[in-house]
This record gives structure tokens, C-alpha cells and sequence, in this order.
């Protein structure tokens, strides 16, 4: 018959080696999910940078397209600095010549608006680009008439 304090040792021993397994169990589980944690926040920081720049491109093309006198700032380029999360636009106006509508007429005094967005908010190196444009006439927003702060030369027709 063996004696009973070899029993309880025996037992101690594999007390132990289950500890020693258990953490090793939870260490890698542990560093697995430090790992995607890490993956997570990346991709939450990526993504508010390209929510950012989405909303850059949306804010600037809206503004420059709405110039009244659009044709004054042809050929120009417009630069912005970086905002606090590293995100900045460079806006160009393009004159469009010799371009046509479906039915073959010639569109006249057609502009392009390019707006890009650039970040290295990333923090590796590597600078992220997202474009937009549109296009204008460069009449559009021009004010006739009346609301120039002409007299109209003929009354309104009466129905």
C-alpha cells in the first residue's frame, strides 16, 4: 500500500502543473486579444480620418463651387493647413474648353472644381488621398436683373 503522504504529493504536483498550463492559457489568450484590440483601435483612427477627409472634400467642394465669380479664380490653386487630426485639401479650378452636351451643343464658361484631401494621420509615412469634383457654369450664381440692381426696361406681362 503506498503512503499517504506520497498520495498528497503526488497531488501537489499536478496542482502545480495545472497552474503552469492555466497561465500559460491566459497569457495567450491575453496577448490574442491585446492583438485585436490593437487591430480595433487602428481601424477606428483610419476610419475617422477617412470620415474627416469625406467631410473636408464635401465642405470645400460645396464652397467653391458656389462662388459667384468663379471665372476669377481660374487656373488657381487653393491650399489648406492641416486640421488636429492631420487632414488638409488643395482645391484647383479648371477652365473646361471644347465640351459638349448630349445633344452635341457646345458648353460655354463650364469650370471644374477638384478638391483632394490628404492625411498622415496614419503615423506611418504614407500620406492617404481621396478626390472629388464637380462642375459649374460660371454664370450660375450670378445675379440678373432686378437683383443685380437693374431696372428691368420692360413692365411684366399681365396674364
Amino acid at each position: 500500500m503506498t503512503p499517504p503522504s506520497s498520495i498528497f504529493a503526488r497531488r501537489r504536483g499536478m496542482i502545480l502543473m495545472e497552474m503552469l498550463v492555466a497561465i500559460a492559457i491566459f497569457g495567450i489568450v491575453v496577448t490574442a486579444l491585446m492583438q485585436a484590440l490593437t487591430q480595433v483601435a487602428k481601424s477606428a483612427a483610419l476610419s475617422r480620418t477617412e470620415l474627416r477627409m469625406v467631410l473636408r472634400l464635401q465642405s470645400e467642394l460645396n464652397k467653391y463651387s458656389k462662388w459667384p465669380r468663379i471665372q476669377e479664380f481660374e487656373g488657381k490653386i487653393f491650399e489648406t493647413d492641416p486640421d488636429e487630426i492631420g487632414v488638409w485639401t488643395k482645391t484647383e479650378i479648371i477652365k473646361l474648353e471644347d465640351i459638349q452636351n448630349m445633344e452635341q451643343q457646345p458648353l460655354q464658361e463650364m469650370y471644374e472644381i477638384v478638391v483632394t484631401a490628404y492625411s498622415d494621420a496614419i503615423g506611418n509615412g504614407e500620406i492617404h488621398e481621396q478626390r472629388a469634383s464637380t462642375v459649374r457654369y460660371a454664370r450660375l450664381y450670378s445675379a440678373t436683373g432686378a437683383a443685380a440692381g437693374q431696372v428691368p426696361t420692360t413692365p411684366p406681362v399681365q396674364p
